[in-house]
């Protein structure tokens, strides 16, 4: 699979290639294409615009409910839909789909919800002093644009193979089954776990801590509390491994008890309980692994 830092001179060349404004790579009326042109020049043009993209929005994960019908899986929200980052561009992702920071080597469309919205995006975008060339989408409609850019998108990633992000095997996609949940308990507003702010509750040298079900009235019955030193989380790498430690704990807690995950907690849990020094080194070992690739879906 080709990746995001071996297409970035690539693409810059293909851009200083591709037809101009004047040439659009999309339809802009009924029955009149524009001018044929090389495919594979053509989708590195396309890539080339979605490379410049991704450093122009912020992706950031929503509940499912959020997203409208004609872009379920990821949605371009433009600027105000994160409210830490209020003037960025953001694209919305579901996270009932993960495979869109985790593409399947199997599945060459895992991808193609994110590029769609890229290319939405970059009609509004100024991309072309990043050096990215026109596509013609600023042309076509607003009612047909996704529509035109989910067929571009679908192309590009079809010819090119092109991801920003490592590609895995259906093995180990299902091996990560654990760590979406993680990253789906994360997602905000999607409810079970509250993040409560109380430094005074945290273990020396931790920046978040999961406490348990049902130990804080701040919190609706049954779910998991976790105490957090906000600042902390935002400025350093070791505050925001404690934050994403933390759900994985709260998030094993939640899992069915014959499950081999909810198992492994417990008996991590019991551990601790019965020891005379570090009463947290069974649960840090536990979720160390987990934490990981939490993260890593992140891109921590």
């Amino acid at each position: 699979m080709v990746s995001r830092r071996a297409f970035i001179a690539a693409t810059s060349a293909a851009a200083a290639l591709a037809p101009s404004k004047a040439s659009p790579f999309v339809e802009t009326s009924p029955g009149a294409p524009g001018p044929p042109s090389d495919e594979g020049r053509a989708m590195l043009a396309v890539v080339s615009v979605i490379v410049a993209m991704q450093q122009l929005v912020r992706t950031v994960w929503r509940p499912p409910g959020l997203f409208p019908s004609f872009a379920p899986i990821a949605y371009y929200v433009g600027r105000g839909g994160d409210a830490r980052f209020p003037n960025d561009r953001v694209i919305w992702f579901n996270p009932d789909h993960p495979e869109l920071v985790s593409p399947r080597i199997s599945h060459l469309g895992d991808d193609v919800p994110f590029f769609t919205e890229l290319l939405v995006a970059s009609v509004e975008a100024e991309i072309k002093a990043r050096g990215a060339p026109s596509l013609g989408l600023e042309r076509v409609p607003v009612g047909k644009r996704r529509e035109a850019a989910a067929a571009l998108a679908a192309r590009a990633a079809v010819v090119t193979k092109y991801t920003p992000f490592v590609a895995v095997d259906d093995a180990e996609f299902a091996h990560r089954a654990f760590a979406f949940a993680v990253l789906e308990q994360m997602t905000p507003q999607i409810g079970g776990v509250a993040a409560l702010a109380d430094a005074s509750k945290l273990p020396s040298g931790e920046a978040a801590v999961y406490a348990g079900r049902d130990v804080d009235r701040r919190a609706p019955a049954g779910w998991g509390v976790i105490y957090a030193d906000f600042d902390r989380i935002s400025i350093d790498q070791p505050g925001y491994e404690s934050w994403v430690r933390a759900f994985v704990l709260a998030t094993a807690d939640r899992q069915p008890p014959s499950s081999d995950v909810k198992r492994a907690y417990d008996a991590a849990a019991a551990a601790d309980a019965g020891s005379s020094g570090d009463r947290w080194a069974a649960r840090r070992a536990f979720a160390a692994p987990y934490t990981v690739q939490v993260a890593a879906l992140f891109g921590k």
